[in-house]
């Protein structure tokens, strides 16, 4: 079991490539992929939209879970890879603000994530991960 600060860490690491990525897909930023269905016929900017606002409400439920009011939803600008980029940066220092004050006694704290079912806080901090991830790999492949 991973603990926060450590979690912390890979959501912070597996932002900083999604800032890269963001950038590397720049000339295909609105380019669909020739094939594919639902989240893989996105092109870069819908990943972006998509990832990012999911950034906000994975930490949203976690504060809600943890005890604190329902945060404001953020408005995510994708229009391009820079104004992206920005919203990221943006949205994950707020989220930061609200993850830096989970504790080992929050892992695991449950909150209902509704079609993904009632889900810790552990492991609602490794989705932000693992969904950024996924979605890295998916900006990645459209940028080649």
């Amino acid at each position: 079991m991973a603990t926060p600060k450590e979690l912390r860490q890979q959501i912070t690491d597996t932002r900083a490539e999604l800032q890269g990525a963001l950038h590397d897909v720049h000339a295909k930023w609105e380019t669909k992929p020739t094939a594919g269905e639902g989240e893989d016929a996105w092109c870069p900017k819908e990943v972006a939209q998509h990832v990012i606002g999911a950034d906000w409400y994975f930490t949203n439920m976690i504060a809600q879970a943890c005890g604190a009011p329902a945060m404001e939803r953020p408005k995510v600008d994708a229009a391009t890879p820079a104004t992206a980029a920005a919203s990221l940066s943006r949205i994950a220092a707020g989220d930061d603000n609200v993850l830096r004050h989970v504790s080992e006694g929050d892992l695991s704290k449950t909150w209902d994530a509704g079609r993904l079912g009632t889900l810790t806080v552990e492991r609602m901090m490794e989705i932000i991960v693992s969904h950024t991830n996924d979605h890295i790999q998916q900006l990645r492949a459209a940028g080649s």
